[in-house]
């Protein structure tokens, strides 16, 4: 694929303004360790998780999904925190309740809820179905699968990744240090709910609509070895719209990939460099260049990897300037609170209300929520931002809802849910789906606080929009300044997931933020009570108790996904045979694509390995210079009848390529119908020149 001449100068820039900096090695101040494991779901016949656009599923792999960890020990103290951050749409409670529980068997009480913050970097284009939560199986499904939206296979992939990595950073713990840079990226996000952002009583005018600040980690071994990097910042990183169907990590991803290729990644290495663009309070902030299929005014080109690249360009070249500059040497404790909070009849003080004190309601979701955000509109006729009790015909609004397909399969499955309850205590949220009475969300959620000296890391269990971000972090930072902390960051979309959390101002306008905060106008009241009295109880050295544990539903029965029957092909044919071929020669910027009769990726998901390989002629042998996560690349699943898969495979070759021989490699695995046995097949293509 063609990269964009501005796009091209601008990385040539970066890199060579920033390969200017040198990088000095410091004393260890701690011990660290990182890792990074394949997390990657099924490629075909499942869900994602961001869009709830049921007509789009999975169809193969552009970039796979991967956990990237971090471990810090402080040496005087022994107390160590872990920070995950992952390729998925969400962390969901099933998922760190399962990755703690099997951390335990190995490690005992080394890492539990409180000293281990998994967090997602909310791309919409990663495998869903993970979730033990009604309401998430349903944003996962399929109008085919009615309903069929949960993946035991995909949360089985996530929650081993993550085990894995965590194990390789602790194997990998060793004295190091760790530097703390901070530095703005000017215009890259928007706003996309301007009015409810400029009815908070707080709005300034003069700041940023979003926040702009990028924060980054650079951890390094005492030896000098540089093993990690970690940056922060606010933006949805939903380069692929809603009708895109190959698993990706999106801008983050490619972030990342960009990154790791300069530092030489070698992911089948137990210690290699780990780079992760993480999330932060993204609520309402997306990157300036859209993607294909949102709002006017929001939407990006029609070319779908290129809105990707362009807004990762923005992420690496911003993350690339900040790690070759000289930051602040982190010397300081390190310290973590965590707390389970039940949110249903919770209590919130006057100090953060302004209005005496409140208790949440019940979790619901109003009918704006159904709308979606201005990066993947669902265009359902009479659903709208901002529907108010004020300004709402219910019960027009409920019957534009059920003619939908949502409202019809939800009927469908759910026949004797009574919708559209009246609840004052949500007032101007017009309720639409009653998800706590129903049991279809967490509603105890898990808050933590982590410091690692200067630096504090706040793990919250959904997406903050901008303002409610401000807010909690000048109320962490003022209780931790005595602790020396200067720099207080989200960790966005951590440990659950739970929907939006809008200011109460925000929530008055019911866009989609405000439609999808659970608990009523006072949630982010609560959030920023229990992050305050977490900061407390670090700042004066008190422990802190949970309200009770969270609900452990992994035994229980849900809608499953079906796996793979058998494969099919025709009598004349083998698996791995190629049914289109290369061409005999191409240029550079043009496009390689082989077809070749395959299995179904369910039989096997090929963790830590690959679908495809592009080789070139070395000598007499031949070297993969290309696999399925790399963004060149493209590994495409069709169905072909009833039982048999087409696979193609895409390559874009760079600009950069190397004149030579190569050729296209798939690998994958087909099932017997007879025996049920699965066993692995491979085929390539005739051998084509670049010129």
């Amino acid at each position: 694929m063609k990269i964009r001449k501005a796009v091209r100068q601008t990385f040539k820039l970066a890199a060579s303004v920033c390969l200017s900096f040198s990088i000095h090695a410091h004393a260890a101040q701690y011990h660290i360790g990182t890792g990074v494991y394949d997390i990657t779901g099924p490629a075909a016949e499942n869900g994602f998780f961001g869009y709830s656009n049921w007509d789009q599923q999975t169809e193969g792999i552009h970039t796979r999904s991967r956990a990237h960890a971090y471990i810090v020990e402080s040496p005087q103290s022994n107390n160590r925190i872990v920070f995950v951050s992952a390729d998925l749409g969400s962390i969901f409670q099933s998922v760190k309740i399962e990755v703690i529980k099997r951390l335990a068997a190995i490690h005992g009480s080394t890492y539990t809820d409180d000293n281990v913050m998994l967090s997602a970097t909310h791309t919409h284009v990663a495998a869903g179905g993970s979730s033990h939560y009604s309401l998430f199986e349903i944003a996962s499904a399929s109008e085919a699968m009615v309903l069929g939206g949960y993946s035991s296979e995909n949360f089985e992939a996530i929650v081993n990744g993550i085990v894995q990595a965590i194990q390789r950073a602790h194997n990998n713990l060793a004295p190091g240090s760790i530097e703390l840079v901070e530095g703005r990226l000017d215009n890259a996000t928007v706003n996309r709910s301007l009015p409810a952002y400029e009815n908070n009583v707080d709005f300034d005018p003069a700041d940023s609509k979003t926040n702009d600040k990028m924060t980054l980690l650079k951890l390094r071994k005492e030896n000098g070895k540089e093993v990690g990097m970690i940056s922060w910042f606010s933006g949805h990183p939903t380069g692929f719209s809603n009708q895109w169907t190959l698993l990706s990590a999106d801008i983050s991803g490619y972030a990342q990939q960009r990154f790791e290729k300069e530092k030489g990644t070698d992911f089948s290495e137990n210690e290699t460099f780990v780079a992760s663009f993480a999330s932060s309070d993204l609520g309402d902030a997306l990157f300036v260049d859209g993607n294909a299929n949102s709002r006017p005014g929001f939407q990006g080109s029609t070319n779908e990897l290129f809105n990707v690249q362009s807004a990762g360009m923005r992420l690496f070249g911003k993350g690339w300037e900040l790690y070759n500059q000289p930051g602040t040497v982190l010397n300081g404790s390190v310290e973590y609170r965590h707390r389970w909070a039940d949110m249903n009849g919770y209590s919130v003080s006057n100090a953060f209300t302004n209005a005496g004190e409140q208790t949440l309601c019940r979790a619901a979701r109003g009918f704006s929520f159904t709308a979606g955000g201005e990066n993947g509109p669902s265009d359902l006729d009479g659903i709208v931002e901002g529907m108010t009790v004020d300004n709402t015909s219910v019960v027009d609004a409920l019957r534009s809802f059920e003619d939908s397909a949502l409202g019809g399969l939800i009927r469908l499955a759910f026949g004797g849910l009574n919708l559209a309850q009246d609840d004052p205590c949500q007032h101007p949220k017009p309720v639409l789906l009653s998800t706590g009475e129903w049991g279809w969300v967490p509603e105890t959620l898990p808050f933590q606080v982590f410091v690692l000296g200067e630096l504090a890391i706040v793990g919250a269990p959904a997406e903050l929009t901008t303002q409610a971000g401000r807010r909690i972090r000048a109320d962490v930072k003022s209780r931790l300044a005595s602790k020396g902390v200067t720099t207080v960051l989200i960790a966005g979309l951590s440990n659950t997931y739970s929907g939006y959390v809008a200011t109460k101002e925000e929530y008055a306008l019911q866009h989609y933020e405000g439609a999808s905060t659970a608990f009523g106008p006072y949630t982010l009241a609560a959030y920023r009570q229990e992050f305050s009295d977490l900061a407390d109880a670090i700042g004066q050295g008190y422990a802190v108790t949970d309200d009770r544990q969270p609900l452990d539903w992994l035994a229980e029965w849900r809608n499953e996904r079906p796996g793979v029957v058998w494969d099919g092909k025709y009598s004349n044919e083998k698996f791995g045979d190629v049914k289109s071929d290369a061409n005999a020669s191409y240029q550079r910027g043009q496009s390689v694509m082989v077809s070749f009769r395959g299995g179904h990726p369910k039989n096997n998901l090929r963790t830590q390995d690959t679908f495809l390989k592009v080789q070139k002629k070395v000598g007499s042998g031949w070297e993969t210079i290309s696999n399925d996560w790399d963004w060149d690349t493209l590994y495409k699943w069709n169905r072909e009848g009833s039982d048999r898969s087409l696979i193609e495979i895409t390559w874009n070759i760079p600009s950069d390529a190397e004149p030579g021989s190569y050729r296209i490699v798939h690998q994958g695995d087909w099932k017997n119908g007879w025996t049920g046995r699965v066993k692995s097949y491979s085929g390539k293509s005739r051998t084509f020149s670049v010129n």
